[in-house]
């Protein structure tokens, strides 16, 4: 996923911060960078060649909005267009079947509809933020001429759609691993996408429920509270009201029980 590259910046709210692999920290000697680049740092915007992100930048003018905890993004009414997240934490439920559903959290950078950009026929999942979030919206019809007409662009729709799949197997697909680690796994994968500011730590993520968490991972509210619970007791995690702090990153990576490539940000912190 690109926010695991070792030498790329975490977004933490309105700043971009380096991290220090020798700690685990992040990099307070360095000057946070302004989210007034954040088309620049955008993992599917930067993607894109200067000329064309310079359109989507203007196009963001008018139609990239704030939204408030609770708004539905998408769904079978109003589903028909592209969202790129520019901050905050989304909750994608997508329907299998009658009964049954998916639930996928996303955070900057994910595209809300990059599978429906390839497939017309594919039903819009429903989309709800849980937190404040930021995000530029497309009509799907523009999303997909344009795709048409920039090979580049629709390069980064692919990648974007790679990375969900990556994500799939390698946090929401670890059926075999414990409740603990699982949830650990899936918790770091939010602090690199939806991190906050926090007064006590360094990575904090808020917005998901425990409800939230353990539909994502198909497991019993009982099993996410009960690993919830562990790790409060090794230090690993500080919960409140829909949010959990983190005073190690590493310590975070470790409890995941993953394994990460050595030019990855994670495999990078657990070289130390």
């Amino acid at each position: 996923m690109t926010f695991w590259k070792r030498n790329e910046p975490l977004q933490i709210g309105s700043q971009f911060y380096a991290i220090d692999v020798t700690t685990g920290r992040i990099d307070r000697d360095k000057r946070p960078i302004r989210l007034s680049s954040v088309f620049e740092r955008n993992p599917f915007l930067r993607e894109l060649p200067a000329e064309l992100r310079a359109n989507f930048q203007e196009m963001a003018q008018s139609s990239s909005r704030e939204h408030r905890r609770g708004t539905e993004l998408r769904g079978p009414v109003g589903g028909m267009a592209v969202h790129i997240l520019l901050r905050g934490c989304v909750a994608e439920k997508t329907k299998i079947g009658s009964t049954a559903t998916t639930v996928r959290i996303l955070g900057a950078g994910a595209v809300l509809g990059c599978m429906e950009v390839f497939d017309e026929k594919m039903a819009p999942p429903a989309a709800t933020c849980l937190n404040d979030t930021w995000t530029m919206s497309v009509p799907m019809d523009r999303m997909r001429m344009l795709a048409e007409s920039y090979p580049s662009l629709m390069k980064a729709i692919g990648i974007s759609v790679t990375d969900r799949v990556e994500a799939t197997e390698r946090i929401y697909h670890r059926n075999t691993a414990k409740a603990e680690q699982r949830l650990a796994g899936l918790l770091a994968h939010l602090v690199m996408h939806c991190a906050v500011p926090s007064s006590k730590c360094d990575f904090k993520v808020e917005g998901p429920a425990q409800s939230d968490l353990a539909e994502a991972l198909s497991l019993s509210s009982g099993s996410i509270e009960a690993a919830l619970l562990s790790l409060r007791k090794k230090e690993i995690v500080i919960t409140g009201y829909r949010s959990y702090e983190f005073p190690s990153l590493r310590r975070l990576l470790d409890a995941s029980g993953m394994s990460f490539p050595p030019e990855s940000l994670a495999g990078a912190l657990a070289s130390f």
